[in-house]
């Protein structure tokens, strides 16, 4: 997890140079502002895993994403920023959740030094949603250690990101829910307790009872940024219905059905499906090129290589010592899901993807 005492450290020295420097521009912004806070979340700004002004393309046009975080080569998270002497848009929103959406990737951060919104991919709808997941000024962001820790490397890398954002998911629409209802849960607090002492202290109890609900509301929004995630064992299909799920079929009728906690689970759990019950290693080639089979990366392999001796910075390990690859964005894990059952003469469906 990131540091309150580093974000705070971060805050106070960024607030200074912006102090400073009120006008300060994009360029500066950047080197000062957003480098330091990717360096904060665990990454190296100078390896090849940050790469600046990432090419996208956008109809006939390209365009550049001014950060793209990178795990094995892929994409997992984009950061737009712009100068402090910038106000963020909506215009600035659409053109990062643009980015995003293009190219497959989950995360997004779009930042002027002084402002800090996060955004990531709604897993649960079934057409591409960028929603927000955070919005935060400067001085507060030592209090947004979840959404931040979501952006960085390990998090990532573990897949607790999505445990993280489905927690403040959970506690925002508690929030939404307590502000619609805020009245009438009130109502029925005044009720109860007037039930049992008497309407003598009606007036001092219905405005306690606003008070409660108000209280509770700010309680939740604190505690849906600052409180840790506990990492949870990979879930059943009979114990949840939150994991990610791939149904195998065959002409139409299901056959298998397997579950992970993450993305990268849910495909091993596949592939080791292929591999013990329907022959897959029968028919494909070891080490396995996805897509037209001419890359250098190894989808399977017998050792956690690719094709150029390169390490699988990232994989999961399957039976019979074998190893599947898993350092790719949502779309290309989907993508190659389903490549794979139709060596066998099979196909699949995402469930919660």
């Amino acid at each position: 997890m990131v540091l309150r005492e580093e974000l705070t450290e971060y805050s106070e020295r960024s607030a200074r140079l912006i102090a400073d420097s009120p006008q300060m521009d994009e360029e500066n912004t950047k080197r000062k502002i957003i480098e330091p806070l990717i360096d904060l979340l665990g990454w190296d700004i100078l390896s090849m895993d940050v790469e600046l002004e990432y090419s996208v393309q956008m109809g006939s046009g390209t365009k550049k994403v001014d950060y793209a975080l990178k795990i094995e080569d892929t994409p997992v998270v984009f950061i737009e920023a712009k100068g402090a002497d910038t106000e963020l848009t909506s215009g600035h929103e659409d053109q990062l959740r643009s980015y995003m959406r293009q190219v497959g990737v989950d995360w997004g951060l779009l930042s002027n030094g002084r402002e800090f919104k996060i955004f990531r991919r709604d897993y649960d709808s079934n057409r591409p949603n960028e929603i927000s997941l955070a919005e935060f000024s400067l001085d507060e962001i030592a209090g947004k250690q979840q959404p931040l820790t979501a952006l960085s490397r390990n998090s990532l890398e573990s897949g607790e990101s999505r445990q993280i954002a489905e927690k403040i998911e959970s506690v925002q629409r508690a929030v939404r829910t307590l502000r619609e209802e805020k009245e009438g849960l009130s109502e029925d607090v005044t009720r109860v307790v007037t039930d049992e002492i008497g309407e003598a202290v009606l007036q001092k109890v219905e405005d306690e009872a606003k008070n409660f609900v108000d209280n509770l509301i700010s309680s939740l929004e604190e505690q849906a940024h600052e409180t840790a995630v506990e990492r949870k064992a990979t879930p059943s299909p009979s114990e949840t219905e939150s994991g990610y799920e791939i149904r195998i079929t065959k002409g139409g009728s299901e056959i298998e059905r397997v579950v992970g906690e993450t993305q990268a689970e849910a495909m091993a759990e596949l592939v080791d499906y292929l591999i013990e019950n329907e022959g897959l290693l029968e028919v494909i080639e070891i080490p396995y090129v996805p897509g037209t089979g001419r890359g250098s990366r190894a989808l399977v392999n017998e050792k956690p290589v690719h094709i150029d001796g390169d390490e699988m910075r990232q994989y999961q390990r399957l039976s019979q010592e074998y190893y599947l690859f898993t350092s790719l964005s949502a779309k290309d894990k989907k993508r190659y899901a389903l490549e794979l059952p139709e060596k066998v003469g099979l196909e699949c469906e995402f469930v919660n993807w």
